[in-house]
């Protein structure tokens, strides 16, 4: 009969993979060893990706556990190490509800519990039992993991089958490692549906009137392979003498043109920063497509040209929105356009790390 003889403790490490969760279990677990305390520690018997009989981490630490398919095992293994004082579990989300009593029944004996696990699945949805878990901890640490597309910090974990994001419907359980999975931030993370849209946006911006967006839209066209469907939406904010955009009417347009076209070019004309209806403005709009779209700047090489783009690009790199390029034509001496010094255009992309091209240099098949 094991004793009550002390207040234990429960401890949740959780955050997306490669967050370090089980790193910091096995940091936990040595130092109740250099203690002298007698450990117990257990992982899913399913998760054998670097070796049987220990929590392993992806930096190579290790400590030995016991391999287990269910809580079941784990009590009959506590039944003969009564005199534990810590108990370390990995990979928690995968032994189910009847992990949260386990871990509660070993609290109440006086016993410090540690688990590490997910809190959200691939579908960045809640992983139980761990939100359970964390709701009666008496620590909880979650970590965060680097985006591997953006080097932001991660919000969940990303599954990858032969390269491309899972379905919503794929089995919750495939343990896997860098083949698998990659840690992603809100934006770059992906889950994808069987109906899903199968279109992508590419929204022609221009950092004035007159600079050729409706052009470069056509140059585009011209590389893409002859059977891929295209559709040009054309987006005007609220000024005098513009017809009001109906927001939900554009919303179902574009929603249509993605599944019934592989490419959609939607040219903004007018200032990201105009209305569309009441303060929502053509860069929120833009923002709700941030997953499947790309941004082409267009603009011509003339004097002051330098702070426009600049500011264009701070701007949509500020709403997370995805950069595909500049592009550029020169100024025309006729109308009084004075060339910019050679390498403006160059210093531009460097600085602003956004590839750019001249007009004429679209002969690319996409």
């Amino acid at each position: 009969m094991i004793q009550n003889s002390k207040i234990g403790t429960l401890e949740v490490v959780t955050g997306s993979m490669y967050s370090g969760k089980s790193e910091e279990l096995i940091r936990r677990l040595r130092r109740a060893e250099y203690a002298k305390q007698k450990i117990v520690a257990f992982k899913h018997a399913i998760d054998n990706r670097y070796g049987e009989n220990g929590v392993f981490s992806h930096e190579n630490n290790s400590f030995r556990a016991y391999p287990v398919s269910d809580v079941s095992q784990m009590e009959e293994i506590m039944e003969k190490n009564v005199d534990a004082e810590v108990i370390g579990i990995d990979e928690v989300q995968f032994f189910g509800e009847k992990v949260v009593d386990f871990c509660k029944k070993y609290v109440e004996y006086g016993k410090r519990v540690i688990v590490a696990g997910l809190d959200m699945s691939f579908r960045a949805e809640p992983y139980e039992p761990v939100p359970k878990l964390m709701s009666i901890a008496d620590q909880v640490d979650k970590l965060h993991a680097i985006c591997m597309v953006c080097g932001k910090p991660a919000y969940a974990s990303q599954r990858l089958i032969n390269g491309e994001p899972a379905y919503y419907d794929d089995p919750l359980v495939m343990v896997g490692a860098s083949e698998n999975y990659e840690a992603r931030c809100r934006r770059h993370h992906i889950v994808r549906y069987r109906d899903d849209k199968k279109g992508k946006i590419y929204f022609i911006v221009g950092t004035e009137i007159n600079v050729g967006k409706k052009f470069v839209e056509k140059m585009y066209e011209e590389q893409f392979v002859d059977d891929k469907k295209i559709k040009t939406i054309v987006v005007n904010g609220q000024m005098s003498g513009n017809e009001k955009t109906d927001l939900k009417n554009l919303r179902e347009k574009i929603n249509l043109a993605l599944i019934e076209n592989d490419y959609i070019f939607v040219r903004i004309t007018g200032g990201l920063l105009l209305k569309l209806e009441g303060s929502y403005s053509i860069l929120d709009f833009m923002c709700e497509f941030r997953k499947n779209s790309e941004v082409i700047i267009v603009s011509k090489n003339k004097k002051g040209v330098l702070n426009q783009i600049l500011l264009t690009v701070d701007l949509l790199k500020k709403s997370d929105l995805n950069l595909k390029e500049i592009v550029y034509k020169n100024g025309n001496s006729h109308a009084g356009e004075e060339k910019e010094e050679n390498g403006v255009i160059e210093k531009i992309s460097k600085i602003t790390e956004v590839k750019y091209r001249e007009l004429k240099d679209f002969n690319l098949r996409m």
